[in-house]
Protein backbone atom coordinates (compact mmCIF):
# COMPACT_ATOMS: atom_id res chain seq x y z
CA UNK A 1 0.00 0.00 0.00
CA UNK A 2 2.72 2.15 0.45
CA UNK A 3 4.62 1.53 -2.23
CA UNK A 4 1.30 2.73 -4.38
CA UNK A 5 1.04 5.67 -2.66
CA UNK A 6 4.66 6.58 -3.21
CA UNK A 7 3.49 5.79 -7.28
CA UNK A 8 0.36 7.91 -6.54
CA UNK A 9 -1.67 6.14 -6.87
CA UNK A 10 -3.21 6.51 -3.59
CA UNK A 11 -4.24 10.32 -1.97
CA UNK A 12 -5.17 9.30 1.54
CA UNK A 13 -4.65 6.17 3.84
CA UNK A 14 -6.98 5.67 6.89
CA UNK A 15 -5.31 3.92 9.86
CA UNK A 16 -7.19 2.53 12.63
CA UNK A 17 -4.73 3.93 15.18
CA UNK A 18 -0.73 4.84 15.60
CA UNK A 19 0.02 1.69 16.95
CA UNK A 20 -1.19 -0.42 14.13
CA UNK A 21 0.50 2.07 11.36
CA UNK A 22 4.52 0.92 12.21
CA UNK A 23 6.20 -0.68 15.09
CA UNK A 24 8.17 1.78 16.44
CA UNK A 25 8.84 5.66 16.08
CA UNK A 26 11.14 5.97 13.66
CA UNK A 27 9.77 3.99 11.40
CA UNK A 28 6.31 6.07 11.71
CA UNK A 29 8.12 9.15 11.32
CA UNK A 30 9.60 7.57 8.57
CA UNK A 31 7.12 6.67 6.62
CA UNK A 32 4.90 9.41 7.20
CA UNK A 33 7.31 11.67 5.56
CA UNK A 34 7.68 10.05 2.76
CA UNK A 35 3.92 9.58 2.11
CA UNK A 36 3.44 13.56 2.71
CA UNK A 37 6.29 14.32 0.23
CA UNK A 38 4.32 12.17 -2.58
CA UNK A 39 1.13 14.23 -1.37
CA UNK A 40 -0.43 11.52 0.40
CA UNK A 41 -2.41 12.04 3.34
CA UNK A 42 -2.77 10.18 6.64
CA UNK A 43 -5.37 10.10 9.16
CA UNK A 44 -5.59 7.88 12.23
CA UNK A 45 -8.80 7.49 13.33
CA UNK A 46 -8.50 6.77 17.19
CA UNK A 47 -6.34 9.42 17.91
CA UNK A 48 -8.11 12.13 15.28
CA UNK A 49 -4.56 12.91 13.86
CA UNK A 50 -4.15 14.13 10.30
CA UNK A 51 -0.67 14.12 8.88
CA UNK A 52 -1.01 17.10 6.91
CA UNK A 53 -2.30 19.41 10.10
CA UNK A 54 0.41 21.49 11.20
CA UNK A 55 0.68 19.56 14.53
CA UNK A 56 0.23 16.32 13.21
CA UNK A 57 3.72 15.38 13.31
CA UNK A 58 4.65 16.22 16.62
CA UNK A 59 1.29 14.21 18.05
CA UNK A 60 2.33 11.48 15.74
CA UNK A 61 6.19 11.33 17.48
CA UNK A 62 4.40 11.55 21.05
CA UNK A 63 1.54 8.91 20.24
CA UNK A 64 4.34 6.46 18.47
CA UNK A 65 6.34 6.90 21.44
CA UNK A 66 4.05 5.45 23.68
CA UNK A 67 2.46 3.34 21.41
CA UNK A 68 6.05 1.43 21.23
CA UNK A 69 6.44 1.51 25.00
CA UNK A 70 3.04 -0.12 24.85
CA UNK A 71 4.45 -2.73 22.81
CA UNK A 72 7.52 -3.11 25.02
CA UNK A 73 5.56 -3.39 28.28
CA UNK A 74 3.08 -6.07 26.43
CA UNK A 75 6.39 -8.34 25.02
CA UNK A 76 7.98 -8.19 28.68
CA UNK A 77 4.59 -9.18 29.97
CA UNK A 78 4.54 -11.91 27.50
CA UNK A 79 8.17 -12.93 27.78
CA UNK A 80 7.99 -13.30 32.14
CA UNK A 81 4.51 -15.50 31.52
CA UNK A 82 6.51 -17.69 28.96
CA UNK A 83 9.50 -18.19 31.21
CA UNK A 84 7.65 -18.22 34.53
CA UNK A 85 6.18 -21.57 32.06
CA UNK A 86 9.49 -23.16 31.59
CA UNK A 87 10.11 -22.32 35.60
CA UNK A 88 7.22 -24.67 36.14
CA UNK A 89 7.85 -27.23 33.83
CA UNK A 90 4.97 -26.58 31.51
CA UNK A 91 6.08 -27.96 27.80
CA UNK A 92 4.73 -26.38 24.67
CA UNK A 93 5.89 -27.29 21.04
CA UNK A 94 4.79 -26.54 17.43
CA UNK A 95 2.59 -29.63 16.99
CA UNK A 96 1.77 -28.92 13.46
CA UNK A 97 5.73 -29.30 12.44
CA UNK A 98 6.32 -31.38 15.40
CA UNK A 99 6.51 -35.34 14.10
CA UNK A 100 5.29 -37.94 16.76
CA UNK A 101 3.57 -36.12 19.25
CA UNK A 102 -0.14 -34.41 19.38
CA UNK A 103 -1.54 -32.00 21.85
CA UNK A 104 -3.35 -33.90 24.89
CA UNK A 105 -6.26 -33.17 26.68
CA UNK A 106 -4.32 -31.84 29.50
CA UNK A 107 -2.25 -29.82 27.39
CA UNK A 108 1.17 -31.95 27.67
CA UNK A 109 2.39 -34.41 24.75
CA UNK A 110 0.21 -37.58 23.60
CA UNK A 111 2.28 -39.84 21.12
CA UNK A 112 0.82 -40.33 17.74
CA UNK A 113 1.95 -43.73 17.05
CA UNK A 114 1.50 -43.16 13.20
CA UNK A 115 4.54 -40.36 12.93
CA UNK A 116 6.08 -42.09 16.16
CA UNK A 117 6.61 -45.42 13.39
CA UNK A 118 8.81 -42.52 11.40
CA UNK A 119 10.33 -41.54 14.29
CA UNK A 120 11.84 -44.68 15.37
CA UNK A 121 12.62 -45.92 12.28
CA UNK A 122 15.27 -42.64 11.78
CA UNK A 123 16.56 -43.98 14.77
CA UNK A 124 17.14 -47.18 13.89
CA UNK A 125 18.51 -46.62 10.14
CA UNK A 126 21.01 -43.94 12.16
CA UNK A 127 22.14 -46.98 14.01
CA UNK A 128 22.56 -49.52 11.23
CA UNK A 129 25.17 -46.57 9.79
CA UNK A 130 23.09 -44.21 7.66
CA UNK A 131 23.72 -41.16 7.76
CA UNK A 132 21.46 -38.30 8.49
CA UNK A 133 21.78 -37.55 4.40
CA UNK A 134 21.04 -40.96 3.71
CA UNK A 135 18.41 -41.16 5.76
CA UNK A 136 16.45 -38.20 4.30
CA UNK A 137 17.17 -39.48 0.80
CA UNK A 138 15.64 -42.60 2.21
CA UNK A 139 12.37 -41.04 4.04
CA UNK A 140 11.99 -38.82 0.62
CA UNK A 141 12.25 -41.84 -1.75
CA UNK A 142 9.43 -43.82 0.21
CA UNK A 143 6.96 -41.36 0.60
CA UNK A 144 6.93 -40.35 3.72
CA UNK A 145 4.80 -37.12 5.16
CA UNK A 146 7.94 -34.81 6.62
CA UNK A 147 6.60 -32.01 9.21
CA UNK A 148 5.20 -28.55 8.03
CA UNK A 149 3.89 -30.55 4.88
CA UNK A 150 7.17 -30.18 2.87
CA UNK A 151 7.33 -33.37 0.27
CA UNK A 152 11.48 -33.28 0.84
CA UNK A 153 13.29 -34.52 3.62
CA UNK A 154 16.24 -32.66 4.27
CA UNK A 155 19.42 -33.47 6.67
CA UNK A 156 18.96 -30.60 9.16
CA UNK A 157 15.92 -32.42 9.69
CA UNK A 158 16.69 -35.80 10.31
CA UNK A 159 19.34 -34.54 12.49
CA UNK A 160 16.72 -32.21 14.50
CA UNK A 161 14.91 -35.28 15.52
CA UNK A 162 17.93 -37.50 16.18
CA UNK A 163 18.76 -34.68 18.81
CA UNK A 164 15.51 -33.41 20.13
CA UNK A 165 15.88 -34.97 23.60
CA UNK A 166 11.69 -34.83 23.98
CA UNK A 167 11.69 -38.14 21.56
CA UNK A 168 13.32 -39.88 24.74
CA UNK A 169 10.58 -38.45 27.57
CA UNK A 170 12.16 -35.24 28.69
CA UNK A 171 12.21 -31.66 27.88
CA UNK A 172 14.77 -28.69 27.54
CA UNK A 173 12.80 -25.30 27.82
CA UNK A 174 13.75 -21.84 26.03
CA UNK A 175 16.55 -23.27 23.61
CA UNK A 176 16.00 -19.86 21.84
CA UNK A 177 14.87 -16.77 23.25
CA UNK A 178 13.59 -13.11 21.41
CA UNK A 179 16.39 -10.29 21.40
CA UNK A 180 14.23 -7.76 20.01
CA UNK A 181 10.72 -7.23 20.72
CA UNK A 182 10.14 -4.71 17.37
CA UNK A 183 11.39 -7.04 15.56
CA UNK A 184 10.69 -10.61 17.00
CA UNK A 185 14.37 -11.78 15.75
CA UNK A 186 15.14 -15.10 17.62
CA UNK A 187 18.08 -16.25 18.55
CA UNK A 188 19.88 -19.73 19.76
CA UNK A 189 19.73 -19.72 23.85
CA UNK A 190 23.85 -19.75 24.22
CA UNK A 191 23.36 -19.25 28.11
CA UNK A 192 21.94 -15.63 27.93
CA UNK A 193 18.59 -16.50 29.83
CA UNK A 194 17.82 -19.45 31.91
CA UNK A 195 16.89 -22.61 30.57
CA UNK A 196 15.24 -25.77 32.46
CA UNK A 197 15.32 -29.11 31.79
CA UNK A 198 12.16 -31.50 32.42
CA UNK A 199 12.90 -35.13 32.99
CA UNK A 200 10.22 -37.71 32.07
CA UNK A 201 7.54 -35.23 31.03
CA UNK A 202 5.42 -37.26 29.15
CA UNK A 203 6.07 -40.42 27.36
CA UNK A 204 8.93 -41.38 25.35
CA UNK A 205 9.01 -42.66 22.02
CA UNK A 206 12.77 -43.76 22.29
CA UNK A 207 13.87 -45.09 25.04
CA UNK A 208 16.36 -43.18 26.94
CA UNK A 209 19.40 -45.36 26.48
CA UNK A 210 18.68 -45.56 22.85
CA UNK A 211 18.59 -42.14 22.25
CA UNK A 212 21.84 -41.50 24.58
CA UNK A 213 23.41 -44.22 22.19
CA UNK A 214 22.86 -42.20 19.20
CA UNK A 215 24.17 -38.55 21.00
CA UNK A 216 27.45 -40.36 21.32
CA UNK A 217 27.82 -41.88 17.79
CA UNK A 218 26.96 -38.76 16.26
CA UNK A 219 29.82 -36.91 18.07
CA UNK A 220 31.86 -39.82 17.33
CA UNK A 221 30.94 -39.06 13.76
CA UNK A 222 31.11 -35.28 13.99
CA UNK A 223 34.71 -36.05 15.25
CA UNK A 224 36.05 -38.61 12.85
CA UNK A 225 35.37 -36.61 9.63
CA UNK A 226 37.94 -35.46 7.43
CA UNK A 227 39.60 -32.20 8.08
CA UNK A 228 38.71 -30.35 5.17
CA UNK A 229 35.18 -31.52 6.05
CA UNK A 230 35.05 -29.81 9.54
CA UNK A 231 34.16 -25.80 10.16
CA UNK A 232 36.17 -23.80 12.51
CA UNK A 233 36.05 -19.99 12.81
CA UNK A 234 39.75 -19.70 13.30
CA UNK A 235 42.08 -20.99 10.54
Amino acid sequence: MVEDALAGKIDLIITKSVLRFARNTVDSLSTIRKLKDNGCECYFEKENIWAFDSKGELLITIMSSLAQEECRSISENCTWGWRKRCADGKVTVPFGRFLGYDWGEDGNLVVNEEQAKTVRKIYGYFLQGRSPYQIAKMLTEQGIPIPGGKKVWGKAVVESILTNEKYKGDALLQKVYTTDFLTKKKKKNEGEVPQYYVEGNHEAIISPAVFDQVQILMQARELGKPQQQRKYFFQ
